[in-house]
């Protein structure tokens, strides 16, 4: 598929997705090209927030405290599919975002009489001047449904008010092509260093032969390695195991203080970087050996350090010329296990730090069952035969990588197999099940803060995935989408993200977690009187998050609010004035994979129920003095008294049928109770 083609298929679904859900194209468009900045690992979290003065304009907005990083977009459209946007339009959003950043800052920016303003866009200036003094890098980004020259973008600048880095950066639609072919492990790192950058790398090869890997000792420049990253950016760290941690390109203010004072001394006080390529190829020159090329280069550990010197590549303060970087290169020989070894040296080069619980293994088993039930489980669809499943994503950009591989029939069948709106990620389970754990504040500190979040209880905890769970787990997936277009449909002009996640936790304290998910499934449907309550919440929910008693007595701004337990403790307060849902609402006994019991298997496991404990003792103690019945079921028999002793029911009508099974043949036997 070429740019034109992807192009096409990108506005189409565009266009689908505002016929749908009856929304702007202005914002279906922002977070269609948002989305991939997202992936790439750029951005955190980033809210679409429309807002226009003369001077002043931005888009959409995104504030990561953990990287000390605020980010502004700008969307500008282009006259004509793929085309070209003029650099004046670049330069003119730039000077409209830092504007915004400036009279947001100083307090000017809704001083104006014609300025229209709304609850959002004045928590977004709060938002703004509340990161004085806590941020060392301000992005500005213009995103274009067009193309543009790549000479567009300035240089990284220092604010000449402020200590932090202003960096420029254009996503156009030859970048956000070039993101979706690194999602179908298209786009490959190939470093022809003579042809491209004037230079050829001496380096040492490791003299003991190893049969998985070639390792190589050399010293990149600086300037040489700060290109390198400008060029591909987030495609050099693609299978570095922390990149999915959003990643910031942030200047780490102990590297960029070296940089400046003491660039000679970078090499000795830096630890360097870890790589990994394919393919490598070397000079040999006056007994010295020179990398001339590499082939699907990647850096595996050392992210920040490039980053770093790549932001400082502009900084009139810095000499590059005097900057060097260790680097050690692994040249993968063992070609039919590559990923897994790439892995292993990247996950090794990264243990001198603590991984932490987002860097959650895809291979972890909890990961796989969801991704088995999710390529075994069909969507019901009533009387007549299913044909579409979930598509549980357990590695990032597997669904568009798995559709890379196909065409024709095969790929047109694929589609309607997994139908893109029924594309699940981890990060979506992640907020689905905080969300209906009550606990919304974790949700509104970020996809990725939640997910670590989520990790740390999946690991403590360590669930069975059955088909039941997975089902339950979709159940709650559709919920979330409901609640989404019920709140898209009110316009309320933001936060939409946190008005989600706070009103599914409601709907899950109005039915103490009990509402029946089975019904959702079978119907891939929330209940009529289940989605009359949300719309009898919503406002009294924006009125918690947004009103004078609630944000502004806590905190500054709605955003930092919502991340705050005290939010959720005080809103439940306020929902004890609400009716709880009613029974016929409640989840129903169902089998272990998660359809409904019929009124004969419901009776069975009512059967096995009326058995009191002290039956099941005597029956234990009557087949251990006769030494009948499998130490099994005579095990079994004792526990399902402990079971009835404390007014425990049976889980499963699997268990049912096996304790009745063991009655029926104890009575064979002999045994009367």
């Amino acid at each position: 598929m070429d740019i034109k083609e992807f192009a096409q298929k990108f506005l189409d679904n565009i266009n689908v997705a505002v016929d749908m859900c009856n929304t702007d194209y202005d914002q279906e468009l922002a977070n269609a090209i948002l989305e991939y900045l997202e992936d790439n690992g750029e951005v955190n979290n980033p809210e679409i927030c429309s807002f226009q003065k003369t001077r002043a304009r931005i888009t959409a907005y995104d504030y990561n405290d953990e990287a000390e990083s605020l980010d502004l977009f700008y969307l500008v459209k282009a006259d004509s599919m793929l085309g070209k946007v003029n650099n004046s339009k670049i330069q003119q959003g730039f000077n409209y975002l830092v504007s915004f950043y400036r009279e947001a800052m100083n307090g000017t920016l809704l001083k104006s009489a014609n300025v229209e303003k709304n609850d959002e866009i004045v928590e977004v200036a709060k938002l703004v001047q509340s990161t004085k003094g806590a941020i060392n890098q301000l992005c500005i980004y213009i995103i274009t449904d067009g193309l543009t020259d790549p000479t567009c973008v300035p240089d990284s600048v220092e604010s000449s008010e402020d200590d932090f880095i202003i960096e420029y950066n254009v996503w156009d639609m030859q970048r956000v092509f070039q993101q979706h072919n690194i999602r179908a492990g298209k786009e490959k790192v190939e470093i022809d260093f003579p042809t491209e950058y004037n230079t050829e790398l001496q380096c040492l090869k490791m003299s003991e032969e190893n049969p998985y890997v070639d390792a190589y000792m050399a010293i990149i420049p600086g300037t040489t390695l700060a290109k390198i990253y400008r060029k591909y950016q987030q495609v050099l760290l693609e299978k570095n195991v922390r990149t999915f941690l959003q990643f910031k390109g942030k200047v780490n203010k102990g590297i960029r203080k070296t940089l400046r004072e003491e660039p000679d001394m970078f090499f000795s006080y830096n630890n360097g970087i870890s790589t990994t390529a394919k393919d490598i190829e070397i000079k040999e020159e006056d007994g010295g050996l020179y990398i001339t090329r590499l082939y699907d280069w990647q850096i595996v550990n050392g992210g920040q350090t490039t980053a770093s010197i790549a932001a400082s590549l502009s900084d009139r303060e810095v000499d590059m010329h005097k900057v060097y970087v260790p680097m050690k290169i692994s040249v993968i020989r063992d070609v039919e296990n590559c990923d897994e070894i790439v892995k292993a040296i990247s996950t090794s080069a990264n243990s001198q730090t603590a991984i932490k619980n987002s860097d959650f293994s895809a291979n972890e088993p909890y990961l796989i069952d969801l991704e088995k039930f999710s390529r075994s489980e069909w969507v019901p669809n009533g009387k007549n035969k299913p044909y579409c499943k979930w598509y549980f994503e357990r590695t990032r950009g597997q669904y568009l990588d798995q559709l890379a591989q196909l065409s024709g029939y095969n790929e047109k069948s694929f589609k309607i197999e997994y139908p893109k709106n029924q594309k699940i990620t981890k990060t979506d389970i992640a907020k689905y099940e905080a969300s209906w754990n009550m606990q919304p504040y974790n949700v509104c500190r970020g996809a990725e803060k939640n997910y670590s979040l989520f990790v740390a209880d999946i690991k403590r905890e360590r669930p069975m995935v059955t088909a039941s769970y997975y089902k339950h787990i979709i159940a709650k997936g559709i919920l979330f989408d409901t609640i989404d277009s019920i709140v898209k449909s009110k316009k309320l002009g933001g936060y939409k993200a946190n008005m989600n996640t706070y009103l599914m936790a409601c709907v899950s304290l109005l039915s103490d977690k009990g509402l029946d998910l089975t019904y959702i499934w079978e119907n891939q449907m929330v209940q009529q009187e289940v989605i009359d309550k949300i719309e009898e919440l919503l406002p009294m929910v924006w009125n918690h998050l947004t009103g004078a008693n609630s944000a502004s007595s806590q905190s500054s701004n709605v955003g930092e609010w919502s991340k705050k337990p005290e939010c959720w403790n005080r809103l439940k307060l306020k929902l004890g004035e609400y009716e709880k849902f009613g029974s016929e609402l409640m989840q129903s006994e169902t089998n272990e994979d998660g359809s409904y019991l019929n009124e004969a298997q419901q009776n069975r496991i009512k059967e096995a129920e009326a058995i009191d404990s002290n039956y099941w003792f005597g029956l234990a103690n009557w087949a251990k003095s006769r030494d009948l019945l499998s130490p099994l079921e005579r095990k079994a028999a004792f526990n399902f008294g402990t079971m009835r002793s404390r007014n425990r029911a049976f889980k499963t009508l699997k268990q049912a049928q096996f304790a009745l099974k063991i009655v029926e043949k104890a009575e064979e036997l002999g045994y009367q109770g």
